[in-house]
């Protein structure tokens, strides 16, 4: 029981962060009509979609008594993670004054709940694994 939580609830959580974040407490630029949206908004949009992924794979991991299965999904939950960091760093980005709240809240936010989700992601992995056995 204990592993079961421990794959599924920090994913939940963190896939949340994911999510809503970029859209509230660490939001983007606003795109303003008639002109091209910057890259920041872009990253918040990728960031919503995997975070969404990231909450639906702890669900899954929740409902599964397999460990392997669940050992499985949180190997997908890790990867996920470490595609929440590429985002913002190196695949899309966000804006590029220094200044800007994006650059100086979103990145790193976006970058520490991967982070976390990479570590909660590779334990569970660790956890289920010696549990199959």
């Amino acid at each position: 029981m204990k592993n079961k939580l421990f794959a599924s609830i920090p994913a939940i959580i963190l896939g949340l962060l994911i999510a809503v974040g970029p859209q509230t407490f660490a939001h983007v630029c606003k795109v303003q009509e008639g002109k091209m949206p910057m890259a920041c908004h872009y990253t918040a949009q990728a960031a919503l979609g995997i975070g969404v992924v990231i909450v639906v794979l702890g669900v899954f991991a929740l409902l599964f008594n397999n460990a392997g299965i669940r050992a499985g999904i949180n190997v997908a939950v890790a990867l996920l993670g470490v595609l929440a960091i590429c985002v913002p760093t190196a695949l899309i980005g966000v804006c590029k004054g220094a200044m800007m709240h994006c650059h100086m809240v979103t990145l790193p936010t976006l970058i520490v709940f991967g982070v976390l989700t990479v570590v909660f992601g590779v334990v569970a992995v660790v956890m289920n694994a010696r549990a199959d056995r």
